[in-house]
């Protein structure tokens, strides 16, 4: 069950209204319909230190869903790797290959 998700690199992406926002989970395909779920967001915490959008320090931001989510085959909470975990600038993640 988790009940907020951590968001990287996107605290420039809640101008304004922050309380409109829902995230949408569970999707593994754009041609399936059914294994997505909507759930609003009750509040954004932005880390106190991010300043502007010229640098990545400190760009994090937590977001409170309205209500808790069961995790399921298609929601599942992402794993951080180690501090020491090295990739090279520019590498994207997404899906099983890096998509």
């Amino acid at each position: 069950v988790a009940s907020f998700l951590a968001v990287f690199g996107a605290c420039g992406t809640f101008p304004g209204n922050r309380f409109r926002y829902s995230v949408k989970m569970g999707d593994r395909s754009i041609h399936e319909k059914n294994t997505s779920l909507v759930v609003p967001v009750k509040n954004v915490i932005v880390h106190p230190q991010f300043a502007t959008f010229t640098t990545v320090e400190n760009d994090l931001a937590i977001l409170k869903l309205l209500y808790s989510v069961n995790f399921t085959s298609n929601i599942q909470p992402i794993c951080i790797p180690r501090e020491t975990f090295q990739v090279e600038a520019g590498t994207k993640f997404w899906g099983p290959h890096g998509l």
